[in-house]
């Protein structure tokens, strides 16, 4: 989005400009004016062309929504490790290393350490059924734990941790949100292993359909495995291609459906 910035005491000629210039987006909407106060820092005002207002205040409207609790019938409520950890591979299940201690202390009153491999026994079954009892995501949003690299810019090394993210219909891909939901705000798709693969949708819609696609385009890729240097050339254009179509804005019409790509 293309913006021009007045001065305050030009306030009036940005008006006038937006209203009776010819200077137009591709999409043929008005140029944005923006007014700035008097040391020319803070904006006081945007002067929008309606269309993009009222797609800001769509966007505004379905980011509220997305975080209201979604109640699925044919689930439990909330994340249930037994059935929602990503492909319930060994590595990405909840541990039950942290609770073996504390459980060691109230059920025997010693350290794990000290327990006989029977009493050990017992403690790795407690925790278990502790683990696929454990609710979490209790409003039902459908967020789930996996394990991330670190995605801070200033992070001086590679680490990883647990973070929550949003299930798609892909295998693997997950949604992150960026920003405080209007003006910047921003979804994000993650892979199962860490890979911040895309951003900048505006809503969780639209960066859901585009995660769909994605998997369908590229069926091949094991996203809970996935590093950059899967890619091929075939695999980012078709990636690009993709994102194109599934656009950050809302599906665009005048592209076509990416073909699958049989290999990589």
């Amino acid at each position: 989005m293309t913006q021009i910035s007045f001065p305050l005491n030009k306030a009036d000629e940005a008006l006038d400009q937006f209203l009776n210039d010819g200077d137009r987006e591709r999409n043929g909407r008005r140029v944005t004016r923006i007014v700035l106060d008097g040391d020319d820092q803070d904006c006081l005002a945007v002067i929008l062309d309606p269309a993009e207002h009222q797609e800001l205040v769509e966007a505004h409207a379905a980011f509220q929504r997305s975080q209201e609790p979604q109640h699925a019938a044919d689930l439990p409520a909330g994340f249930r490790p037994y059935i929602h950890s990503p492909n319930a591979t060994g590595d990405r299940l909840l541990p039950t290393e942290p609770l073996r201690e504390p459980l060691a202390h109230a059920m025997y009153g010693k350290p794990h350490s000290k327990l006989t491999e029977d009493e050990k026994a017992t403690i790795i079954g407690v925790s278990i059924n502790i683990l696929l009892r454990v609710t979490l995501d209790e409003d039902t949003q459908g967020a789930v734990p996996i394990l991330m690299v670190s995605h801070a810019k200033d992070d001086p090394e590679p680490r990883q941790f647990w973070q929550l993210a949003y299930k798609t219909d892909t295998d693997g891909l997950f949604l992150r949100a960026d920003g405080n939901g209007f003006f910047g705000a921003e979804w994000q798709i993650v892979t199962g292993s860490g890979l911040k693969l895309l951003s900048g949708w505006f809503t969780r819609e639209d960066a859901g359909l585009a995660a769909a696609a994605i998997g369908r385009v590229l069926p091949y890729i094991d996203w809970m495995s996935a590093t950059s240097e899967d890619f091929t050339d075939a695999s980012k254009k078709a990636l690009a291609a993709t994102v194109r179509r599934y656009h950050f804005a809302g599906l665009r019409e005048d592209q076509s459906e990416p073909e699958p790509l049989a290999t990589t």
